[in-house]
Order: C-alpha cells, then sequence, then structure tokens
C-alpha cells in the first residue's frame, strides 16, 4: 500500500536511530524493522540517482529536498517536515524571470531558472557590448527553460529586445513561447513582419499582431513589452502601445517548457535573429512603466569614447576596449610582433580569419581604421582583404591587389568610392607597417606610417551595416584570404586629425620599456597566459589544469609524462644575457632512463634547459659565450614523488646556481652571457627534439631577465610557499542539467551554468574519470571519438579561489562514423550444438567488424528464432521436439544492416532423460570422482591434485560418502556446458567445508557458470560470508548485475561444514544455510544463457582464485526451489516426489481452456488470506515461468489468468505453492 506511482510526487524519509530502521511516506510511517547498532562509515561517494559505488542502478524519475540529517528524528518532525515542504509557494508581484544574457542564460531572479543554450551565439547587444545577447540562427538554436509554477499566473506581462536578422520567408518564427497557442502564450514573427501575440485564456485563443507601422526592421533593435492584464492583451513597441485587443479572463497554465528562440511544443519555428533583456512578469505592466522599462534600458551604460574597437593581439584577439567584442580566430596563429614580442600579432596563412560580431559601435557616421600589417606575400592576381566591415556592398573594406597598394573602398550615401595609397607607397612584402583609414565626411585618407599617402573627396556619412567585421579575408563573400601578419587593429567612430594620426604612429611605433626584470609569469590560474606586461601567453597540449599545492582546484597544470606539453612563443625579451627561473615542481614518477625535460628554452644546444634523471636531482644546463654546463641539484636534493618543491636556476654571469626551497643547493663556475635562441619556451617536454615528457604538475613558472640575489630567491620562496588567506571556502553548485547531442562520432555537451558566492571562473570536464579540458563556456564538442563506444562524461565547476564543485555525470554512446558502413560482419565461427531432448544451447566464436557487430539472427529449420545482442556468442533455444533432426543458422548483423554470410549445423535432439528429482540437472557426488550422477552424465574433468576424503558427518542418509578436497593451489573441476543446465531460474546447493583461504585472492571461486557477466558465480570473500551473484534479463536491464552475501552471523566458520542452497526465482536471490534462509534481496529478471563451462573450485575464466576446503553433493536444478524443498533437500538429501493429487485438487478447481493457445484461466479454492506461487515447468522439469500472490492478494473465487502465447507448443505443468507447501501439478498442452 506504499508504492511510489509514476508520475506522483511524494515525501519520503528514512531513519535509523540505533534501535530500528524506519520509513515514512508523506509524513506518515509505513514501516519499521528491528536494526540495533550505529550505522558503519564509508569511504564512497554519495550519489544521487544512481549506485556510486557499482556505477550503474540509474534512476529514472525526479528527486527534490535531498536533506541528510546526522541524528534520527521521530514521527513529529517527520510529519512536521511533510506538512512545511508540502505547502505551495506563493510568489510576489513582480518579476518571476529575467535573462539579460550577459555571458549566459542564467535566470537574474531568486527563482534561478536557468536556460540551457543549444546553438545559440553570444553576440553584441543593442549598445555594442559582445557576450551581452544571443543571436539565434533560424535554424536550430534555441535556449529551453524548465517550466515552473511561477511562470504560470493568470496576468502576465513579457519584456524583450529583438533584432530580426531577416524576416521568414513564409509561416512564421517564434520569439518566445511558453505553453505555445496549444495552451498558454506565444510571440511569434510572420514574414510581414509584424510581431504576434497569441494567448491561450480560459475564454478561448486570441491573437494580434502590433499593427501597420509597427513592422520589425531587420538589423534594428526594438523593445516590445507583451501585456495581459485580465481584459486585454496589449503590445508596447519601444515604449510606447502599438496594438490592444479585448481578451478577458486569466491566462490558462500550461506544463510546457518556455521556449527562447523556437517552439518547444513542436520543436520547430526557429527565429533568426537576437534577443536580449527577456524578463517576465506575473502582474500587468501598466503604460507608464512600460514606458520607464523602455527609457531605462534603452540608455548606454557605456563611457563616452571615440575609440570603439581595440585589438591588440596580446596574447588573444580579445577587444580591449569597454565593449569587450572579442574576435574569434579561424585558423589564425598567434606569433611575435613588430617588436619582436612572442605571441603579440596574428599571422594568416592565406587561408585564416579573424570574425567579429557586428556592432552599433561599429556604424558610426564618420569612421577612422588604424592597423599595422607585414605581408607575407602579394597576391598573384585579384586582391586579399585586411579588413572588411560591411564591405564595398554596405560599409567599408580595406583590401590589397597585386601592385601593393592598400585600397580603401567607402560605400556612403552618396556612392561608392574607392582608391589606393598612390605610387610610392607600397607595402614592402616582410616589413611592418602602419595603416589608417579616415573618412571624415567630406575626404576619404589614407595614412602611411603617420604621414597621409592618399586622399579623395568623398562627401557625405558611410552606410551601416548589419554584417560582421572581418580581419584577414572578406566575410561576405568568404575567400580573399590575406597572407600576412596583423597588429593593433583599431576602430575609430570619429576621424582622426593628421596631427592625431602622427601622434598614433609616434606611440605605436615605439617599443614599450618595461622596468621589472620580470618577463615571464605563468601561474596557471585556470589558463596558461602570461600575467606580465609582455602578453607571451602560452597554449597548452594535452596539459590539463589540476591542484596547485594549496590544494586549490585549477591553479597547476599536470602532464601525463606521454604526449603533454606547453609552448610559448619565442619573445626577444626572454632573450637575456643573464636569467633567473623560478617554477614549483610535483613529480608524479621519475624517469625510467634518460631524461624529463622540465622547462626549456633553447635546449641545451642554445641557451638552457632544465631536466630531471632518473636520480630525481634537477639539472641546470646552460649554453653560452663560454660554451656548454650542466650540473644537478647534488645529493641529498632529489625531488621526492608527491611533494611540491620550489625550484630556482640562476645564471648570474659568473656562476649557475640551483635553488631548492628558498636555499642554495648547488653552484658552479660558468662565466659569460647565455647565446640567444628562436626555438620557443617549451614546459614539460623537450620542444628542439620533441619527446622527453614529464610526468608530474608544475606551477608559478617565472622567468627573469636578470640574475636574483640569494636574497631575493629566500624572498620568493618564503612569499610563494606560504598559504592564502581564504577568503572564499565555499565550492560552487554542481552543474546541473548536463545533456549530450550525439551526431555520428561527434559528441556536443552542454549544461546550465554553476552559482558561486563569488563568481565561477571556469569547468572541468571529465571522460571515463580523465580530465580532458579546462572552459570557461557551458558547453564543449568533442569530435572523432571511437564510434558505438559508451562513455562517462562528468562536469565540474571552479571559482577563482580554486574552490571545486561536486561533479555532474552523464552516459553517452557515441553513433557510427558518418561515412557509409558497406562491410559485413564475419561469420559465426565454429558454431556448435549442445542438445537436449527438447532443447538446444547454441554457442560460436564471435563475429568482427570494421564498426562494430550489432546482433545476430538465429534461426531454425530456415524460420526466424530470436536476434540477440551483439556481446552474445550463445543462445537456448526451447519446444524442440525429443530425437528430431534441425537445422540451426546464425548470421551477424551491423548498424548499418549489412548481413554476415551464415553459419550452419544440423543436429538431433536427445531422448528424454529421467532424473532422481524433477528439475534436477547436474548431480555431483565426488565419490572418488567429478562424474555427473544424473542421467545426462556430464562429467567433470579433475585438474590439479584434489583428494577425496569422507564427506560432511551432518548430511542426510544417501548423502553420505566421500567429498572432494581442494588444496587452494591449482586444483579444479571442470564440466562442459550443457543445455540442460540453462534456465530461467535455477537453484544450487552443496555441502562445503572452508579449510583455510589464500590471503592474496579477494574472494575464492566456489562454483562458477558463466561467471558474474554472463549467468551466476558464488565466491566466498575474506569475511567468510558466501556470495551469490546472479547476471538476469528484466524490463530495464539486459545484463542486470546482483550480488549478495550471506549477511553477518552467517559466516562459514573455518573446519565446519555447512549445507548452502542458492535460489533465483525470478524476482529475487535468496542463500539458505542448513536449509533456513540467511538472505533475500529484490533481483527481478530470467538468468542470462551462457555458451561457457561449469567450474567448480577455482575462477574457470581468468583463472586463479582457488577455494580452499571441500565440496560434496553438489546439484544444479533447472528451477527455483521453494522454502518447503529447501529445507527438505538439507533434511533428507532429496526434494521429494510425494503424490500431492489431494492438496492439488484441496487448492484448484478447474484449469481451462486445455490445449490453450494464449491464455489459461485458473479457478482456485483458496480462501484469499493465504499467499500462491505457481510455477510453470517443461517437460524436462525446467522453469519457463512463474506468477506470484501475496497474502490478501487474491480474493475468494477470483479468476487468475496466465498468458502463454509465448510458450513454445508442448506440454507443460503448472505447479501451485500454497503458503510455501508444494500443493501439486497440473499438466497443460500449449497448441
Amino acid at each position: 500500500g506504499n508504492e511510489l506511482t509514476v508520475g506522483e510526487w511524494r515525501h519520503v524519509a528514512m531513519v535509523h536511530d540505533g534501535a530500528n530502521d524506519k520509513i515514512y511516506i508523506d509524513g506518515a510511517l509505513a514501516n519499521t524493522k528491528a536494526v540495533a547498532g550505529a550505522m558503519n562509515s564509508t569511504t564512497s561517494p554519495f550519489g544521487i540517482g544512481y549506485d556510486p559505488i557499482g556505477g550503474a542502478l540509474f534512476f529514472n524519475g525526479a528527486l527534490d529536498e535531498v536533506m541528510i540529517f546526522n541524528g534520527a528524528l521521530n514521527d513529529a518532525a517527520i510529519a512536521n517536515l511533510y506538512t512545511v515542504q508540502n505547502i505551495a509557494p506563493t510568489f510576489p508581484a513582480g518579476m518571476v524571470a529575467n535573462y539579460s544574457f550577459s555571458g549566459n542564460a542564467t535566470d537574474g531572479t531568486a527563482y534561478g531558472n536557468y536556460g540551457q543554450v543549444s546553438g545559440a551565439m553570444l553576440t553584441t547587444d543593442r549598445f555594442g557590448f559582445g557576450n551581452s545577447a544571443y543571436n539565434f540562427d533560424g535554424q536550430g538554436a534555441k535556449i529551453d527553460v524548465p517550466n515552473s509554477l511561477q511562470l504560470n499566473s493568470g496576468l502576465a506581462s513579457i519584456s524583450f529586445w529583438v533584432k530580426a536578422n531577416a524576416l521568414p520567408a513564409s509561416g512564421e518564427g517564434y520569439v518566445l513561447s511558453h505553453g505555445g497557442w496549444q495552451e498558454r502564450w506565444k510571440i511569434s514573427l510572420p514574414s510581414h513582419g509584424k510581431l504576434v501575440f497569441t494567448t491561450n485564456y480560459e475564454n478561448g485563443i486570441s491573437d494580434m499582431d502590433a499593427g501597420d507601422g509597427n513592422e520589425l526592421e531587420p538589423g534594428v533593435w526594438s523593445h516590445i513589452v507583451m501585456v495581459h492584464d485580465g481584459a486585454k492583451d496589449l503590445i508596447y513597441k519601444d515604449g510606447v502601445l502599438a496594438n490592444m485587443k479585448d481578451v478577458v479572463g486569466p491566462l490558462n497554465s500550461t506544463v510546457h517548457p518556455f521556449g527562447i528562440g523556437y517552439d518547444p511544443i513542436d520543436n520547430g519555428n526557429f527565429f533568426n535573429g537576437a534577443l536580449d533583456e527577456v524578463k517576465l512578469y506575473n502582474v500587468a505592466l501598466s503604460a507608464p512603466e512600460v514606458a520607464a522599462l523602455y527609457a531605462t534600458e534603452s540608455t548606454s551604460p557605456e563611457v563616452p569614447t571615440d575609440l570603439v574597437a581595440d585589438f591588440p593581439f596580446a596574447g588573444d584577439a580579445h577587444d580591449a576596449t569597454q565593449f569587450e567584442n572579442n574576435g574569434l580566430p579561424g585558423g589564425a596563429q598567434l606569433v611575435t610582433d613588430r617588436f619582436g614580442f612572442g605571441s603579440n600579432a596574428y599571422a594568416f596563412s592565406g587561408a585564416d580569419s579573424i570574425y567579429v560580431d557586428n556592432s552599433i559601435q561599429y556604424n558610426s557616421p564618420l569612421a577612422s581604421i588604424s592597423f599595422w600589417v607585414k605581408v607575407g606575400e602579394l597576391p598573384a592576381q585579384g586582391e586579399v582583404y585586411l579588413l572588411s566591415h560591411g564591405g564595398w556592398q554596405e560599409r567599408w573594406k580595406i583590401s590589397l591587389p597585386s601592385h601593393g597598394k592598400t585600397v580603401f573602398t567607402t560605400n556612403y550615401e552618396n556612392g561608392i568610392s574607392d582608391m589606393d595609397a598612390g605610387d610610392g607607397n607600397e607595402l614592402q612584402v616582410g616589413v611592418w607597417t602602419h595603416v589608417v583609414m579616415v573618412h571624415n565626411g567630406s575626404k576619404d585618407q589614407i595614412y602611411m606610417n603617420g604621414a597621409l599617402a592618399n586622399e579623395k573627396d568623398v562627401v557625405g556619412n558611410l552606410n551601416s551595416t548589419i554584417l560582421p567585421f572581418g580581419i584577414g579575408n572578406n566575410p561576405i563573400d568568404g575567400g580573399s584570404y590575406f597572407t600576412g601578419e596583423l597588429d593593433d587593429v583599431q576602430l575609430y567612430d570619429v576621424a582622426l586629425t593628421a596631427q592625431q594620426v602622427a601622434d598614433l604612429y609616434g606611440v605605436q611605433s615605439t617599443a614599450p620599456v618595461i622596468a621589472d626584470g620580470l618577463v615571464a609569469y605563468y601561474p596557471f590560474n585556470g589558463n596558461a597566459n602570461d600575467m606580465t606586461p609582455y602578453r607571451n601567453n602560452a597554449s597548452a597540449s594535452g596539459a590539463q589544469l589540476d591542484d596547485d599545492r594549496f590544494g586549490r582546484a585549477n591553479k597547476a597544470y599536470q602532464f601525463n609524462g606521454v604526449s603533454d606539453e606547453i609552448n610559448a612563443a619565442n619573445s626577444t625579451q626572454l632573450n637575456s644575457d643573464y636569467a633567473t627561473v623560478s617554477f614549483w615542481i610535483n613529480v608524479n614518477e621519475l624517469p625510467g632512463n634518460g631524461e624529463a625535460f622540465l622547462l626549456s628554452f633553447g635546449g641545451w644546444q642554445e641557451r638552457w634547459k632544465i631536466s630531471l634523471p632518473p636520480h630525481g636531482k634537477p639539472v641546470w644546463t646552460t649554453n653560452g659565450s663560454s660554451g656548454i654546463s650542466d650540473m644537478d641539484s647534488g645529493d641529498g636534493n632529489e625531488l621526492q614523488v608527491g611533494v611540491w618543491t620550489h625550484v630556482v636556476m640562476v645564471h648570474d654571469g659568473a656562476k649557475d646556481k640551483i635553488f631548492m626551497d628558498g636555499a642554495m643547493v648547488a653552484q658552479k663556475d660558468v662565466s659569460g652571457t647565455l647565446n640567444s635562441t628562436t626555438f620557443p619556451l617549451g614546459m614539460g617536454y623537450n620542444p628542439v627534439d620533441g619527446g622527453s615528457y614529464f610526468n608530474g604538475s608544475l606551477d608559478d613558472v617565472q622567468l627573469y631577465n636578470v640574475a636574483l640575489t640569494d636574497q631575493e630567491v629566500a624572498d620568493l620562496y618564503t612569499a610563494q610557499s606560504t598559504p592564502p588567506t581564504p577568503t572564499d571556502v565555499a565550492p560552487p553548485s554542481a552543474p546541473l542539467n548536463f545533456v549530450a547531442d550525439v551526431l555520428y562520432t561527434n559528441v556536443g555537451l552542454s549544461w546550465l551554468p554553476s552559482t558561486d558566492d563569488v563568481g565561477v571562473t571556469g569547468y572541468n570536464l571529465f571522460q571515463d574519470g580523465e580530465k580532458i579540458m579546462t572552459t570557461a563556456n557551458t558547453t564543449a564538442g568533442l569530435s572523432g571519438l571511437p564510434q558505438l563506444t559508451e562513455f562517462t562524461f562528468g562536469v565540474t565547476a571552479v571559482d577563482d579561489a580554486g574552490n571545486e564543485s561536486a561533479m555532474t555525470t552523464l552516459i553517452v554512446t557515441t553513433g557510427e562514423e558518418e561515412t557509409p558502413d558497406i562491410t559485413p560482419p564475419t561469420a559465426p565461427g565454429n558454431l556448435m550444438a549442445n542438445m537436449g531432448a527438447n532443447s538446444a544451447v547454441l554457442s560460436w566464436e564471435a563475429s568482427t567488424d570494421d564498426r562494430g557487430v550489432a546482433g545476430y539472427v538465429v534461426l531454425v529449420d530456415g524460420l526466424y528464432y530470436d536476434s540477440i545482442p551483439g556481446t552474445s556468442t550463445s543462445v537456448f533455444i526451447g519446444g524442440l521436439d525429443t530425437e528430431t533432426l534441425y537445422t540451426f543458422e546464425v548470421y551477424a548483423y551491423d548498424m548499418a544492416g549489412n548481413n554476415s554470410t551464415t553459419a550452419e549445423i544440423t543436429v538431433s535432439t536427445t531422448p528424454p532423460v529421467q532424473t532422481a528429482e524433477p528439475g534436477l540437472v547436474a548431480w555431483y557426488r565426488f565419490e572418488n570422482n567429478a562424474d555427473d550422477a544424473t542421467g545426462y552424465q556430464n562429467h567433470g574433468v579433475i585438474g590439479g591434485n584434489p583428494t577425496f576424503a569422507p564427506g560432511p558427518s551432518n548430511a542426510p542418509a544417501g548423502s553420505t560418502g566421500m567429498a572432494i578436497v581442494f588444496d587452494g593451489d591449482q586444483d579444479s573441476v571442470l564440466a562442459a556446458n550443457a543445455v540442460q543446465l540453462i534456465s530461467d531460474y535455477t537453484t544450487v546447493s552443496f555441502w562445503i567445508r572452508v579449510d583455510g583461504q589464500n590471503i592474496q585472492d579477494a574472494e575464492a571461486y566456489v562454483l562458477d557458470f558463466g561467471h558474474w557477466d554472463q549467468r551466476w558465480k558464488i565466491s566466498l570473500p575474506q569475511h567468510l560470508r558466501i556470495v551469490w551473484t546472479t547476471n538476469s534479463t528484466n524490463a530495464q536491464f539486459p545484463n542486470a548485475i546482483h550480488d549478495m552475501d550471506s549477511k553477518d552471523g552467517n559466516e562459514l566458520v573455518i573446519g565446519f561444514w555447512w549445507f548452502v542452497t542458492m535460489v533465483h526465482d525470478g524476482e529475487n536471490d535468496i542463500i539458505y544455510l542448513d536449509g533456513v534462509e540467511a538472505n533475500n534481496l529484490p533481483a527481478p529478471g530470467t538468468l542470462n544463457s551462457t555458451g561457457r563451462p561449469f567450474g567448480m573450485g577455482s575462477n574457470p575464466i581468468e583463472g586463479g582464485q582457488y577455494f580452499q576446503g571441500a565440496l560434496d553433493e553438489v546439484k544444479v536444478y533447472n528451477k527455483a526451489l521453494t522454502p518447503e524443498e529447501v529445507s527438505r533437500l538439507y533434511q533428507t538429501g532429496v526434494t521429494g516426489t510425494r503424490d500431492l493429487s489431494e492438496k492439488l485438487a484441496g487448492a484448484i478447481e478447474v484449469l481451462y481452456p486445455n490445449p490453450s493457445k494464449d491464455e489459461v484461466h485458473i479457478v482456485h479454492k483458496l480462501q484469499g488470506s493465504e499467499s500462491l506461487l505457481i510455477r510453470v515447468f517443461d517437460v524436462e522439469g525446467r522453469q519457463i515461468d512463474a506468477r506470484r500472490f501475496n497474502r490478501y492478494d487474491l480474493a475468494s473465487g477470483e479468476l487468475i489468468t496466465l498468458d502463454v502465447s509465448g510458450y513454445q507448443a508442448g506440454t507443460y505443468f503448472i505447479n501451485f505453492v500454497v503458503d510455501g507447501q508444494n500443493s501439486g501439478s497440473a499438466k497443460l498442452t500449449k497448441e
């Protein structure tokens, strides 16, 4: 009566109070059980929605308000908790959702109902600020917001800013929708450009558009507010009422999510445009409130400035202005700039570009464009684009024809103009040149190196464009790629004067003077950026962010010793005469031979390297004016595995020195200056020759162009070894709504932004437990993964203090490769048939396929019998006639539907076999041999040198005799796989005496048939509680693996004989000791088949795990024995063959129809207070089905119906067990 109902929320509380375990449902005690004692501790993680120890058993449903108390709540406290949490919240009038789209789709209200972004890209907002609005491509980009109670108010106001990229050619695009026209409201954009507000309210459905004259203009931002006030629907555009309509009554509620940019009900009608500042209210805003909202949101927060874009290319393509409209490199690579500073300019190879979102700031009437250019190669013909915003078609472009004179083309209110820089002003290949283009309203002007090169009368304002700003190519038509380098690209919304241009050239042509001796600093705080003014940012390849010496997440880099590396470009400031190199290091593993490179700049060949040999003493190698020198840190100064150490290397012109943890440990006379190098700075490997990879972590890498003194090194160590004062110890929330989008072998992952008291700085992404990347985004794309492979992905959030959240995980299986699969699998090999009287087990060697075998098809006499997964290589076939010839065929198929050739075998079933007990299919008495005493005679083969000794003295008469004794070293018995051993249900019984244990084995294998991964095993761990492991198929899992032990107090004490019985009855796994139930746990499903042998005394699959002790009277049944039968088996040695016809007549009145094709109806004589178990056996005694009724489940005289449509045609016996007592069987003929 306390079952959870699908689709209904219930409050559940579990309590352990030291005396009892209790379960409460909806505040009321549902069940209790005496469980005395304190709970044990654990080192395993706390899992929500799955089993974190086994990594499986995933829950399908929703959870909320998960709370753990460190004490036992009483009945009153539980009832009160339920009452409090069951009160529906009330929502104050006002804003219930606020999506400012400032870098993400978080909800700025207290409700925190975040949006999930899929395909939509951050773009500039109405003021030109980058990453402050979302652009939707009209083809699949969308944002989903979960439905929530506060969004379903009777009145509503919806406010947002919108910019259409293009109007739909037909139909309509959904801008926003919550329940759509079907349930609540939607806002859509038809081809006529007038937004439509559709509402579904208690009296019907209404829609209206914004009215003539209120069309959206592509490329122009508009403020829209839609209001339903209970009497009218109203539309406001830019603060002014545009249209209204009488619509009386509250809005209806919806169960659908809130969709942004598309129709979330039908998953279509994608909007092509940009949205910002989406706000939902549960009240109707008045006209003055709408006007005030527009006035506030239409006022730009910008600080007045003429410089509207500044791309210094200092380690990235970021915009250094307040607008932060960052560029997106498309292949362009960072290189040294005109002053020799590394990673401070971008190189374009003739196929590269940098893309920058369009911005209102770039669309001024006047304009100046300043940049530095170094041509790598002039175009052979036509022209290449250096910069373009709207191109010649809409606004301006700057191009370079084959003659080398830059061309400035402008599109203005009176036409189109272009001019080149004029003769004598050609750009020289390989030479940096400063170029400024100006449109001042009356002239177009070109300046080169601060001087006017050419000008032309061009009267009028520049036209605007909705197109992006392209660097290095033509962003409109594609192509026209530039070969060369660009730097310091700047856009102004005014016309610079000649003096301003000259001043700009004077400033930018002078190398910056940086007095500080620190010329590179890589703190590894979430990235590999250089924090000095030189901004020589490094790039990490494979190396992953890790915990630093203070335990802060993402504050150091870890290298795997195989392929991980970090590179920083060569740069002039690094090539000083003297040098100091400071870093922190934590070694994971010393190299087995040779040496690992920790840091290298020019290596031993040109400048210096720092390496780590197998002896653990770091080596400082310098190449200078006096030659090459190297020295290690000396004995007693080895780096310790797992210990963070501060290391400083110095060359001061007279000596090379090594410092460890602030103290000098080695020095050597090395006079002269260091040589320069052209190689990059490599971290974690040898950047000159490749290889020599380091296995460990590095942090706080610092390079100086001076030699630090001993005191300066000591001070540096003191400063860097002091733990920072914690100001933020709270980790971010775990990322939620972790989802995957699989396309062939590519996986797109996304999640909701985490929250933090200070701010989230990044997310760590894991694949199968290994960190694979760190990103600032809430999306990640992985391409080229192995096909049809299951991965477990995880994501955590990290804040600036290095606190890391809990991990959210997701299991994802990749698809097939994109290219068509036309290759069929190989044929199943070595097809074999293990025949019984009425059944067979087919087994074969697995087929192979270039992309994986999806499954196998089995045919009997040319007719389809079954299809099984590609991981299986055996199948049980029942319902066969005795002593009849059959042809069995098996072929493999792949995911593309390619079929292998067919493997075929023709073989006959056997005569029926009579056994001593019904359902007994194997009996090993061990009377000085391992023979099977049943008629099947599936004798075992003895391995090793087990002995035989008298069996258990406490066994019933008829079971006494000899027993087999295993010494725990190479002893085993192996019986062939046999068809009679395969059944949906089973019972395994045996006498066992434990004589000792192999300490090196976690568990010994007692009996095994198909192992844990196919059918079942019985093992004995060190704690001596025997374990029963089964592998079943049920409605949820094709391989449901379940194991349990005999519970505390039921240890198999060494030296004593025990009678053990294991049962799998289709619903539970049960362990009996000496005929008494010891443990019983749910394990729904029918046992899987196997083609493996039956092993006794060892692990027959991987080998080893030998049992040390004795076994006797091993019996296997193809049915689940009842408790009564188990007890009788222990007491008498047999399950019994009594005549139960009288008991059957007392329980069952009639069974009809018989013969039957689909259903059998049973009229019983039970009173309703009895329990009833119905078991169905085939003619071989194999149990094929079961049906259970607990006490009071059946009313007196209630008809029982069995579905027999899935049975093979033949004879069956329906067995009735009433209150645990066998009450006989009735014969059934299945047609």
